[in-house]
């Protein structure tokens, strides 16, 4: 008989580390660190145990023992050059309290000594980046990354690079080199974190909700925990973070614990208890040069910071908050440190309040309204030169309502001053705010603050019940000043406050606006007066956008009447929505696909008149530059698509559970049986209704289980994920093919309408998984509970009851598992004859039209549909109207795939109709116009969003540029007018058919 080797191999340490385990003083914690450290790797309960429970001088230690050369944690006598994917993760173990913590970061400078002075120079040689050349700049950036590799700091500087200077290609290489070093590619979302906090192009309130609604379940209250929801405040806000700050930083790399430091010392007004205990602490070499570095950076000149080029990139943006979010890149200076920690005590936890429940002391109790109502340009008293701003202002409102009885103080017209000049209150103010702002105003702002109310309720919480009281009011509101008409008092609100059309838009959608109901009647009432409030916007404002969206709502309507049902016992997400959402609110991976994909064309075509080798592996560098960037897109938008508030499919299951459609389902077919009269006598038997009763207290907790656990995203044990494995094989092919129909729709303008196909395909697993879990395994549950509480003790009448129970349960998780069939997208598919005999209809037009080509029947789907509606609308009421009335038109469609992989067809549709003789040539001159002509935004508002205009609009929008033709045949007098688009093909298992 062998013996098996049982020992482990044992780990080698320097005797250094046996030396220091020796200077703890705790004997339990010596000999656990004794015999861990014999271990080849020790794991994170491991490094739990040895933290928690220490001395400061024990702490300062087991951070040298854990993190310094050849440290428990490390493997080699230097600290490993970190790549993206290191640091991009979660802490996996606690803070400790805020000295100790100090300590064990002290302990880990001080053991690596020569490379922690070393970063102290690095970020000294990077402080004054505003005024370095972009070529020298980016060099130090290489140089730093050659050696060291990712860090957050990098990021920050790189992504202020990135963002505030217009780099030409060859300094975008040297960008791309630095990437690689860090390898950004494969793990994008370090840098990206950076950048989305930085750059002006991506809203930074959609940016921190969509972090916050991806990560709330995962981080258990503590934002500390993610990387990407820390950089929302790179400063720490009180001597309670400051443990979490550190660990953060920790954990990060050691050029990032220095610069925390660094941020820390900058504060020391604010911290001064922390920068003592670390003078205490520190090696006095590098606490010299640490204040040298401090002296340095105090006597900086403020540079541009804020670019030219930067404001460029968002011309609507606020200085104020331009400078608030660089700010976060130059935190080594102390007057950029202290303005920003001003800022993230205010602004940053409200940003993060899902999540930070507890509140931080801001500032002194701020009484003074006077700045709060000044006009814009003010100065400012900041160290600093900074003018009040729409941001700013913000800022000092939030700081004003801190003290609730402020608000007695604000008129009428003041508390509409703030809300016309103020931004983004809905993601910012708390809803206890909220209720205290709308039952202190005066009488008659009470209209307006329920606006906002609404807009606040609607961004916040998946429950569209929850803004019932302030619906009421409004209710109430309308009906007495303003004869119940809605449209009446949004009117009435633009003529006084024209800037709250942000938060009428936000809050008055349909689904709101339906559940009115003493003012809106039904759904295409509430469709009517959502285009109505769209367009006094837009006409108020002047932005042909809101115009377009009333428009959109029209043609839905118009488009539904092509479907035949939609099943509402399936799943569902509004995709229509999704794709507005998406157009509105991009990421920074799908602002810089948007401007790669330019130079990626250019250089392809460029390279196809040259032959060799080179040519293939550029172009295979340049696939493969957008492929990571594509699965960084797919995966923002499937988090999106399952979880947002508006239109996810934690939405559409947060619906049926709130609204008991659950609880019916589950309970009303099995109460059926129970309340049978044949059943009446058996049941009466108090024995009997104690079985009864206890079987159903543990079917309802299977049914609860379902309910609290299985379907809710934030649930460890839910039957959903809503993020992206990107080692999956089955995702890797849906990315694929996401990629090649990119590819092959010649341009980025499709981009939104494939990312939610590819959202579809990829939920799919996840749904038929959660539908055969409720079919098998919740079911068989549920049979053996029965099985176990009826015995057959009650003889046959008690085996009736326990079989018709077991086919009631079974039809109970059918009916249920139904829910989660291959999804319904919300999209009709129609091919164009259908579409053609919609429009056809409503212009009652008797004579026949013709079709020819060989895809009038194909069948599309998605927004697809709908752009084609618009377009062939505007042709054949054009047909129509000016063509001879017997003779018919002739439809002509051929299509094209756009390549082996792609869901996309190339459409080329024709419209072809003969006209009179007397209205010929001004009818041939007129559409010539009409297509040569160049419009804009303002013109279509105050001309018209319709006609030829509208198609090349669409086609403009959806193509790259418009694609609009026309010919004629002066012989038999025939106008010939067309349009080629993208369409996506419809698969059978996910649109809703048209009817034959």
């Amino acid at each position: 008989m062998t013996k098996k080797n049982i020992h482990t191999k044992k780990a080698w340490r320097p005797a250094r580390i046996y030396k220091q385990i020796a200077q703890i003083r705790e004997l339990k914690k010596r000999n656990l660190l004794r015999g861990l450290s014999s271990k080849p790797e020790i794991g994170l309960d491991d490094v739990e145990s040895i933290r928690d429970g220490n001395s400061p001088h024990d702490s300062a230690i087991a951070g040298a023992i854990l993190k310094g050369p050849w440290g428990l944690l490390s493997v080699s006598s230097e600290e490993k050059k970190k790549t993206s994917g290191d640091l991009y993760t979660m802490t996996g173990f606690p803070a400790i309290g805020w000295k100790n913590e100090v300590a064990y970061t002290a302990g880990y400078i001080n053991s690596i000594g020569a490379t922690a002075i070393e970063f102290l120079d690095r970020i000294k040689s990077l402080a004054g980046l505003e005024r370095l050349h972009a070529d020298h700049a980016l060099s130090l950036l290489l140089d730093l990354s050659k050696k060291h590799g990712a860090s957050n700091f990098l990021s920050y500087k790189l992504a202020y690079l990135r963002s505030a200077r217009d780099l030409p290609p060859t300094l975008l290489g040297i960008v791309s080199q630095i990437e690689e070093e860090i390898r950004h590619r494969d793990n994008a979302g370090l840098h990206f974190s950076a950048l989305e906090n930085l750059s002006s192009k991506i809203s930074l309130f959609v940016v921190a909700q969509r972090r916050v609604s991806g990560l709330v379940a995962r981080v258990e209250g503590n934002f500390r925990k993610a990387i990407s929801l820390s950089n929302f405040i790179p400063t720490p806000l009180d001597e309670n973070d400051i443990s979490g700050f550190l660990l953060r930083a920790t954990e990060s790399c050691l050029l990032d614990s220095v610069h925390a430091i660094v941020v820390i010392f900058n504060l020391d007004e604010r911290f001064e208890p922390i920068r003592k205990e670390f003078e205490q602490r520190l090696n006095p070499e590098f606490y010299q040069q640490l204040v040298n570095l401090r002296d340095f950076t105090s006597s900086l000149e403020e540079g541009p910071i804020v670019t030219d080029y930067y404001r460029s990139q968002n011309e609507d943006s606020e200085p104020s908050l331009d400078l608030y979010r660089i700010s976060a890149a130059f935190l080594e200076r102390p007057k950029m440190a202290e303005f920003r920690n001003r800022f993230d005590r205010v602004i940053g936890v409200r940003l993060l309040a899902e999540i930070i429940q507890e509140k931080f002391s801001i500032q002194e109790i701020h009484s003074n309204s006077t700045l709060l109502l000044a006009p814009d340009g003010t100065m400012v008293d900041e160290s600093m030169p900074i003018t009040l701003d729409t941001f700013y202002r913000t800022f000092e409102f939030l700081r004003f309502i801190e003290h609730r009885p402020n608000l007695l103080a604000l008129s009428k017209k003041e508390i509409q001053f703030i809300f016309e000049n103020t931004l983004g209150l809905e993601m910012l103010l708390s809803e206890e705010e909220m209720r205290d702002l709308y039952l202190t105003v005066p009488r008659e702002t009470k209209g307006l603050v329920a606006v906002l109310a609404l807009a606040l309720f609607r961004k916040k919480s998946i429950d569209p019940d929850i803004d019932f009281e302030f619906r009421t009011d409004f209710i109430s509101h309308v009906n007495s000043e303003h004869d119940g008409s809605i449209v009446a008092f949004i009117e009435h609100l633009l003529s006084d406050s024209p800037q709250v059309a942000n938060y009428i838009v936000g809050s008055l959608d349909e689904v709101t606006l339906e559940k009115m109901y003493t003012l809106v009647k039904n759904s295409s009432q509430a469709s009517q007066i959502r285009c109505d409030i769209l367009r006094a916007v837009g006409q108020k404002l002047n932005r042909i956008e809101y115009f377009i969206e009333a428009d959109a709502i029209t043609t839905r309507s118009k488009v539904s009447k092509l479907q035949q049902y939609f099943d509402s016992s399936r799943m569902y997400v509004d995709s229509v929505s999704m794709k507005k959402w998406l157009d509105s609110n991009p990421t920074i991976s799908t602002e810089q696909y948007r401007s790669l994909y330019p130079r990626i064309a250019a250089q392809i075509s460029s390279i196809e008149d040259d032959s060799g080798a080179e040519k293939n592996v550029l172009i295979i560098h340049l696939n493969d530059q957008n492929e990571y960037l594509v699965s960084q897109i797919a995966k923002d938008a499937f988090e999106q698509f399952c979880l947002n508030t508006e239109f996810g499919i934690q939405s559409y299951l947060g619906r049926r559970i709130r609204h008991n459609t659950l609880d019916g389902v589950t309970t009303d077919t099995v109460d059926a049986v129970l309340r049978k009269s044949e059943y009446r006598v058996v049941l009466s038997n108090p024995s009997m209704q104690r079985t009864v009763e206890s079987w159903m207290a543990a079917y309802k907790s299977i049914v609860d289980k379902l309910r609290k656990e299985r379907l809710q995203f934030k649930s460890s044990t839910s039957l959903f994920k809503a993020s992206l494995d990107l080692s999956d094989s089955a995702t890797i092919e849906n990315i694929r093919k996401l990629s090649g129909s990119l590819r092959s729709a010649g341009g980025s303008e499709l981009l939104n309408d494939l990312v939610i196909a590819f959202c579809w395909k990829q939920i799919a697993p996840q749904l038929e998984s959660a539908a055969r879990f409720i079919r098998t395994t919740l079911l068989r549950e549920a049979n053996s509970s029965i099985d176990k509480y009826f015995s057959g003790y009650y003889g046959a009448i008690e085996g009736q009851i326990k079989s018709e129970l077991q086919e009631a349960v079974n039809e109970v998780f059918k009916k249920v598992a139904d829910w989660f069939q291959v999804p319904q997208t919300g999209f009709i598919s129609a091919s164009v004859r259908d579409i053609c005999q919609t429009i056809l209809i409503e212009l009652n037009r008797q004579v026949p039209v013709d079709f020819d080509g060989d895809s009038v029947d194909i069948k599309y789907t998605g927004i697809s549909v709908h752009r084609l509606y618009d377009c062939l609308a505007v042709l054949l009421q054009n047909a129509h109207k000016h063509g001879v009335e017997d003779v018919p038109i002739l439809v002509s469609v051929c299509a094209e795939r756009a390549s082996e992989d792609s869901v996309l067809d190339r459409l080329s549709i024709d419209i072809t109709s003969t006209v009179d003789v007397e209205n010929y040539k001004t009818s041939k001159l007129r559409i010539a116009k009409a297509i040569e002509s160049k419009e804009t935004g303002a013109d279509m508002v105050t001309e018209g969003y319709t006609g030829i205009k509208k198609i090349k609009f669409i086609t403009r929008t959806s193509e790259g540029v418009h694609t609009m033709r026309h010919t004629s045949n002066d012989e038999v007098r025939e106008l010939k007018l067309g349009f080629s688009i993208h369409a996506e093909t419809a698969t059978e298992d996910s649109t809703v058919a048209a009817p034959s």
